[in-house]
């Protein structure tokens, strides 16, 4: 497939942000093929049952940044990857953030 690449930036309110993210969880769980966009530019996609999935959180200062990504290649390998038993301990990068004092 020819690369394509969709981005988007926008100011959003934390419910238009929890009303994506459910939409995109809810066509993810109802089948393979998932639609999506934004500004007018769509693409549908086949997403295969298992795939990689990377959550990064980092704190900078008064700077908080989430980062979802979700991976797989159109030919998955014949033997999915072993699931690990022990949970992925946080990391924090940056500055730890300061409280004020009481």
């Amino acid at each position: 497939m020819p690369k394509l690449e969709i981005k988007s930036k926008s100011t959003l309110s934390r419910a238009e942000v929890a009303e994506r993210l459910i939409a995109l969880g809810q066509a993810l769980a109802s089948g393979s093929e998932v639609e999506l966009g934004s500004g007018g530019d769509s693409i549908e996609i086949a997403v295969p049952e298992q795939v990689r999935w990377e959550l990064e959180i980092e704190v900078d200062g008064d700077e908080i940044e989430i980062e979802i990504e979700i991976h797989w290649r159109d030919d998955p390998p014949a033997e999915p990857e072993a699931k690990s038993a022990v949970p992925a301990k946080a990391v924090r990068r940056g500055r730890p953030r300061k409280s004020a004092a009481k």
